[in-house]
Order: C-alpha cells, then sequence, then structure tokens
C-alpha cells in the first residue's frame, strides 16, 4: 500500500547550530533582565536569607562552611587554583559537553538542552524571588573572601564581571551546572572516562563553592532541584513527542564539523557456509558491534540484510544516526549477534528506522557504487 497513514512517523532534523545560539543569547535576556528589575527590598531580603540559611544549618550542626572556607584561606596556591576553578571549569565543562552532544548525539543533545534551558530558567525565577548573599558576603559571619584575597581574575571582585548578580547563591548553577554534564553525558552513552571525570567534576565543585565562600552547602542542594525539574521536563517533552510519533533525524550537514571517523565500523567478513548449523558468532565480530554501539549511543537499531554468497550484513543504526555494518556468513548468525548485543533491538527499513538514519553525500556516493563515480 502506498500513501502516509496517519500513524506514519513525521521526520524533524536537530535544530540548526545558529538557532541554539540565539537560545542561548534568549536565555542570557532573560537573566539580565530579571537581574535589572529587582524586587523592593532586594538587598535586605537577601541578607536576610543568607542568615536563615546560616542558621538552619546550624540547628542541625552542618554549617562547616566557615571552618573549610579559613582552612582553605591558609593553603596559598591552592586558595588560588580554587578559585580559578570555580570561575571558569563549570563554563569550559557546559560548553564542551554541548558541543559534544550536538555533533555526536543528536538526539540527546536534544533533551539535555531542553533540560538545561528549565534548569536555568527555573533558577534565574529563584534569583529573582529569593535572592541569597553568599557567606563571603554576608555582614558579620566571618567568612573570608578568597576570591579578592586570591586576586583571581575572572571571577567576583574583578573587572570582568563586574556587572553579573552577587546575590544569587541559592540554587547553585555551578553544582546545576556540573551535575547537567554528568547526567546529559550519561544519557548520550559518553565513554566510561568522561563520566568518571564528569563525576569528580561535581565533588570537586562542591567542595570548592562551599571552601571559597560562594556558597552554603544547601546551596548545591537546591542546584540538584532545579536540574531534576530540568530533567522531568524534558523527560516529559520526550514522551509527549514519542506520542505524537516523530522521529529525529541527524543530518551530516546541520553539525558543527563533520564526523572526524568514517560512518562505518570495520566490517568483520566469514565466508558463507553450507552448513546446515548456522555459524557461531565470533568474538571479532561481537566487538566490532560493541564498539559501534559504544561511540555512536544507545539505543540502537540493527537490521538483518542477506547479501547473496557472502552471508549476511547487520547493519547498525547509532542513536545519533550514524550505520555500521558487520557481515556475517548467515541470517541466522546475524540474529543471534544481534540477540547477544545488549541496548539493540531488531528492525526493518520501515519509515522509522530510516527516519532514524543520518546518511551525508559521501554516503550515498558509497552505496552508489562505482556508477556515481562514472
Amino acid at each position: 500500500m502506498t500513501g502516509t497513514t496517519p500513524d506514519a512517523p513525521r521526520r524533524r532534523v536537530p535544530p540548526r547550530w545558529w538557532a541554539e545560539i540565539l537560545l542561548g543569547l534568549a536565555l542570557f535576556g532573560v537573566y539580565a533582565l530579571l537581574g535589572g528589575l529587582p524586587l523592593p527590598g532586594h538587598e535586605r531580603r537577601a541578607v536576610t536569607n543568607g542568615e536563615n540559611i546560616l542558621a538552619l544549618e546550624a540547628v542541625f550542626h552542618t554549617d562547616f562552611e566557615r571552618a573549610v572556607n579559613h582552612w582553605l584561606a591558609d593553603q596559598g596556591w591552592l586558595m588560588v587554583v580554587a578559585n580559578y576553578e570555580y570561575a571558569f571549569s563549570y563554563l569550559a565543562v557546559t560548553l564542551v559537553t554541548l558541543v559534544w552532544l550536538y555533533r555526536r548525539r543528536p538526539v540527546a543533545y536534544v533533551w539535555s538542552r531542553n533540560a538545561f534551558v528549565v534548569l536555568n530558567l527555573v533558577a534565574i525565577v529563584c534569583f529573582w524571588l529569593y535572592p541569597v548573599t553568599p557567606p563571603r558576603l554576608l555582614p558579620d559571619a566571618e567568612f573570608l573572601d578568597t576570591v579578592r584575597l586570591g586576586g583571581t581574575w575572572g571571577s567576583w571582585g574583578s573587572p570582568m564581571v563586574e556587572g553579573a548578580n552577587q546575590l544569587a547563591a541559592m540554587p547553585s548553577l555551578h553544582i546545576g551546572w556540573a551535575l547537567w554534564a554528568s547526567l546529559a553525558l550519561a544519557r548520550g552513552a559518553a565513554p566510561r572516562w568522561a563520566q568518571t571525570a564528569s563525576a569528580a567534576h561535581v565533588l570537586m565543585t562542591f567542595a570548592v563553592i562551599v571552601a571559597t565562600g560562594n556558597h552554603y552547602w544547601l546551596d548545591a542542594l537546591g542546584g540538584v532541584a532545579v536540574v531534576w525539574l530540568g530533567a522531568l521536563t524534558a523527560d516529559a517533552g520526550r514522551r509527549a513527542q514519542g506520542r505524537r510519533s516523530v522521529t529525529w533525524t541527524a543530518s551530516v550537514r546541520r553539525r558543527l564539523w563533520h564526523p572526524l571517523s568514517p560512518p562505518y565500523t570495520v566490517a568483520v567478513t566469514d565466508t558463507a557456509t553450507d552448513a546446515a548449523t548456522p555459524a557461531p558468532v565470533k568474538s571479532a565480530q561481537l566487538a566490532a558491534a560493541r564498539d559501534f554501539v559504544a561511540r555512536h549511543g544507545k539505543p540502537a537499531k540493527a537490521v538483518v540484510q542477506r547479501i547473496g554468497r557472502a552471508g549476511a550484513r547487520v547493519v547498525l543504526v547509532g542513536h545519533d544516526g550514524a550505520l555500521g555494518d558487520v557481515v556475517v556468513p548467515s541470517v541466522e548468525t546475524g540474529e543471534a549477534l544481534i540477540d547477544a548485543l545488549d541496548d539493540v533491538e531488531r528492525a526493518e527499513w520501515d519509515a522509522e528506522t530510516v527516519g532514524a538514519t543520518a546518511i551525508g553525500a559521501a554516503h550515498r556516493r558509497r552505496m552508489a557504487g562505482p556508477r556515481a563515480r562514472r
């Protein structure tokens, strides 16, 4: 039957990079707008809220920030390193995560971008409605401003951020952005070393924001809360999109640059056999398929195709739309290979599978064969 049924998936492409930059500028515009329209008694309420947070921590004997702050202030070079970590690391990690997801995991990028936008919007509203003076600026709290003591360039007290809102301690966006990056890398099936490094960055950021006198530990809890809200909202959006049967297609031309590696895994080929018993899956074939899934995201799709005397080809479609293949002796061996893989679902070349692929010009020429090169 030809034609389009009402249930047929609609194809969409990931957002263009310039549209994402405009979205970021709009988010910054909201931050600047609300920062420039403070509610009455903004500074007085910020001091009161900071004192209340510190008093609440004292009730539960968890007000350890002052002791850690005084210890760091006596550490010389370590204090300077902590100041610069506070000033720049969360920005660098966030930017690298966004670019990597956009380039390698376009589907995961959309979810992560949505969560990031929501968590920041919630935080900006909190800064406007509930201003909080950080410990280092709280009168009579006896905290030391390590940024001013160390003369840190690019952080509070330097001309570079002179106009920034310094009464925005709750929630901590340093923790929020660091935790978001860790969650986004996990959702995008990043290499294990990257996920481990990101988790370590979250812990290091928590230690730094407290020791430098920029946040109470409860601010970090607020950062976790806004990330949770962002993730919930992004999940709800994905479920709603799934009910509309929308599939995202990744286009190489819409990425910031072309992938550094070819879209195909190295095919592991065996000669087809005439034996009644299907040939077992070889370790090299399994390793090639697993490497593809690790590189291009989970869940992946797999289609088994007979290719004559050579046997069969298991065509893999990654979560980012990349294609790879592993050649095996028979269709039965290909099906056994799929069954041996985690996070890989068997599929057919239907509209959903085709719509999930990212096929660029070079890939089309390769599929066309020698005729395309005449």
